[in-house]
């Protein structure tokens, strides 16, 4: 809409994140017709209303977890790049991970493993298949790119695939995240950020 007007975002907000003071700059906006204005504000209300939905809903999703699920809901946050929302998230979209036999399953069912696409000519390697819990994966990539500044562990494996395309290597890293995510349900132990690395140094 703002483009559409001939509007440029400022410097500052110009990013995916919508913070207090880029609301209030929108809320701020005049246009040359009432309309205009109704319009913008509008949109301002509807943004404004789901965000209140989903801090209420992750709320009620976190407390549900610590209340009936505090044991794997611990276990979870204990990797880096899962927070609290995110492991209530993987709790309700996948119930008792220990259902799972083995990672391969369980990477299949998020859609984290690799798919054939055959072009006629050629085949090549994907990171995701369509067959997928779409939402889960998209959340756990989002957390790959957190992981990767908070874990050197996973800082040098993104760093060893660097000059490949950027997408295949943080599915790779999701893939990894995932494997982690069963072996701290599945061993019931936390997560201990870097161990790996200091193993290898001692």
């Amino acid at each position: 809409m703002l483009l559409f007007h001939g509007i440029k975002v400022p410097e500052e907000f110009d990013n995916p994140n919508w913070s207090i003071a880029f609301i209030a700059w929108l809320e701020d906006i005049k246009f040359s017709s009432s309309c205009g204005d109704l319009a913008l504000q509008g949109k301002i209300r509807m943004f404004k209303f789901i965000k209140s939905e989903y801090l209420e809903i992750a709320n009620q999703m976190r407390a549900y977890c610590r209340k009936n699920n505090k044991k794997d809901y611990n276990l979870l946050k204990s990797i880096p790049g899962i927070g609290g929302y995110l492991a209530s998230v993987i709790l309700a979209e996948c119930g008792d991970l220990r259902r799972f036999n083995n990672e391969g399953q369980f990477s299949s069912y998020i859609g984290l493993v690799p798919g054939m696409y055959n072009s006629g000519e050629s085949e090549k390697c994907l990171g995701i298949t369509p067959r997928s819990r779409s939402q889960l994966r998209s959340y756990l990539v989002e957390a790959a790119w957190i992981a990767i500044r908070k874990d050197t562990e996973m800082q040098n494996y993104y760093r060893k695939h660097q000059g490949k395309n950027v997408k295949s290597v943080i599915i790779k890293v999701a893939h990894k995240m995932a494997r982690r995510i069963l072996s701290v349900i599945k061993t019931e132990t936390a997560h201990q950020i870097n161990r790996n690395i200091e193993l290898v140094e001692q």
